[in-house]
């Protein structure tokens, strides 16, 4: 069995799985048998790359994905984190050449995320 029919078949069950870090989280406990919680243990790398794939797809920080732009302060570059949908500020002296020259497109396409 597959992480993914593993997945199709908690949520048949009404299970819902969810990730915390690198931790599975499941509710309610009662419906998760201990042939069900062997299947989650082994499969529990795959089933986190899964949960956290769908998290991305199905929030608009996944929509706008990574993205560097320049911010209003002077030699500073933000970030958009595509998994949490946060904006970071960094020197655009510690980022690497690309991440510049991405902020370098936003600004010069007019656009802001």
């Amino acid at each position: 069995m597959s992480a993914k029919a593993l997945l199709e078949e908690l949520r048949g069950r009404d299970v819902e799985l969810m990730t915390d870090g690198d931790r599975l989280r499941y509710r309610p406990k009662s419906a998760v048998t201990p042939d069900l919680l062997d299947r989650l243990r082994r499969h529990k790398p795959s089933l986190l790359r899964l949960l956290e794939r769908e998290k991305c797809k199905a929030g608009p920080a996944g929509r706008l994905g990574c993205v560097a732009r320049w911010s209003k302060y002077p030699t500073w570059i933000e970030l958009h984190d595509p998994l949490t949908g946060e904006w970071y500020e960094v020197r655009a002296a510690e980022c690497l050449p690309g991440v510049v020259a991405e902020a370098n497109r936003h600004r010069d396409q007019g656009g802001a995320a």
